[in-house]
């Protein structure tokens, strides 16, 4: 799944590569696909696109915005994507979800794998889009201070239910942080996910902190997980700590205990019992309504 660190990556590599590149046709899909996120029929696609150039690219948190000389935006991203470039259309697939041809005979291409969004704005429409409204700011945010992280946390009650792992990736959020490099983020800062964000003093508080900004400036500078893929189809170079191959596995922080798996809101989650000791089973409120 596209977090922040592969947004990034992949923003930037979109904006090196295609910037000034002048688009000949669009096609929105040949394969029908359920949770490819569409936002218009191919053929207003297709007339929109086709003649105009990419400016450039960014990241918004697990989004990818490429603008165009239009003003039009394609978002991409904020679920398992692959986003390719290709030199010739030999190696474009045969299935896609979303292919740019370029007048210089290169492509873009991108092929849903799961969920993610292949959909195309005004700058207007951009900016009531829930998904894109919603955001918060991001670990790499200047105003991403510990003060601001603290903030988050003033408005809760005693009777707050919501767990770290849902403080922290649905409500409120850091906007761009998902279930891959949470686990690593949770052991890194002695938390478990299960714990009540209510229940955290200040010190783990500061230490979810800078293990968020720690995790995250790593997973950049290394070009996002090793089970992503860049525009030019080479994987990242952060290598998770946590993940499905380190269960019952020792601790790589401890090398003591071994690494636990259960499912958790809708997910797997990875703890180490020795560092991220569970909270009470009378705190252990079941949120199984917060997703």
């Amino acid at each position: 799944m596209i977090e922040h660190p592969e947004a990034v990556t992949l923003a930037g590599q979109i904006t090196e590569t295609l910037a000034g590149k002048k688009i000949g046709s669009a096609m929105r899909g040949n394969s029908p696909h359920k949770f490819a996120f569409y936002n218009r029929p191919p053929e207003e696609y297709a007339s929109i696109l086709q003649g105009q150039s990419v400016l450039g690219s960014e990241a918004s948190g697990s989004l990818i915005l490429v603008r165009v000389s239009s003003g039009h935006v394609v978002l991409l991203g904020g679920g398992g994507e692959r986003i390719l470039y290709h030199a010739s259309a030999e190696t474009v697939p045969a299935k896609h979800q979303l292919l740019l041809s370029f007048s210089d005979g290169t492509f873009l291409s991108v092929k849903v794998q799961g969920w993610g969004s292949c959909q195309l704005f005004t700058p207007e429409g951009l900016e009531v889009y829930p998904w894109y409204a919603k955001r918060s700011l991001e670990p790499t945010d200047e105003g991403f201070t510990r003060e601001y992280f603290e903030s988050l946390f003033a408005n809760l009650t005693p009777d707050d239910k919501r767990a770290i792992k849902f403080f922290l990736i649905s409500e409120p959020g850091a906007w761009g942080i998902g279930n891959g490099y949470l686990q690593d983020i949770l052991l890194a800062a002695r938390l478990h996910p299960r714990y009540r964000a209510v229940d955290m003093t200040k010190a783990q508080r500061t230490a979810l902190y800078k293990a968020v900004v720690q995790v995250i400036q790593r997973a950049i500078g290394l070009k996002g997980r090793t089970d992503e893929h860049d525009l030019f189809d080479e994987t990242g170079g952060y290598a998770r700590l946590l993940s499905a191959a380190a269960a019952g596995q020792p601790c790589p922080a401890c090398g003591k205990a071994a690494i636990l798996k259960e499912s958790f809101l809708g997910g797997a989650v990875y703890t180490c019992p020795e560092c991220q000791p569970a909270p009470p089973k009378q705190d252990r409120r079941t949120q199984k309504t917060e997703r």
